[in-house]
């Protein structure tokens, strides 16, 4: 089809018309290439493919602000490139046990990095406590003993699919009620690894 030989220049010119088409053929003209960049990283095809619907996602929703010259390669692959350091982080925070960041690192740290760890250590748990006492208990087995969900799951006589649900659920909780002290625990997770 003769469209496919347009330039991004003129298939972004016709998203700003509202020409869906001209989208569908952007997006296939850089899915596979966006999708093999990120494979490559990430190794998860349902987590490379989430992060690229919604970097195109946005590519719509912002049509009207693009520059109309030259290549739109660039931005997407620095975007994408983004979105990847925004997940590491967020799987990062999201799988490391709090209370073990800082184990043996404090012996050298200055009285400030332990009061930010403490205060963070203690919002930490208020949020924890916030859970319902199985989905607590759930979490705790997870994160805290390393156990897998099926040994969870044994232990307490529930489902694997249910462990699944309550680790996520909670994670999904712990993320929002901690997202204010995200460069807090960045913070203390740099002075660990440093």
């Amino acid at each position: 089809m003769a469209n496919r030989n347009l330039s991004d220049y003129e298939l972004l010119k016709r998203c700003k018309e509202g020409n869906s088409r001209a989208f569908d053929l952007l997006f296939d003209r850089y899915f596979n290439k966006l999708n093999h960049f990120a494979l490559k990283y990430i190794r998860q095809q349902s987590v490379t493919e989430e992060l690229i619907m919604d970097l195109m996602l946005k590519v719509w929703e912002k049509k009207d602000s693009f520059r109309e010259e030259g290549s739109l390669g660039p931005y997407l692959f620095k975007s994408l490139k983004n979105a990847m350091i925004d997940y590491f982080r967020k799987k990062e925070l999201s799988t490391t046990p709090i209370c073990k960041l800082v184990e043996d690192s404090f012996t050298q740290d200055t009285t400030n990095e332990a009061v930010s760890y403490n205060e963070l250590q203690k919002i930490y748990l208020d949020s924890l406590n916030q859970l319902s006492p199985q989905r607590k208990l759930v979490f705790e087995m997870s994160r805290h003993e390393n156990l897998s969900y099926r040994q969870i799951a044994d232990t307490l006589n529930l489902s694997v699919k249910t462990v699944e649900s309550h680790v996520s659920t909670s994670l999904l909780f712990l993320r929002k009620k901690m997202k204010n002290h995200v460069s807090l625990l960045i913070t203390i997770i740099n002075i660990h690894f440093l």
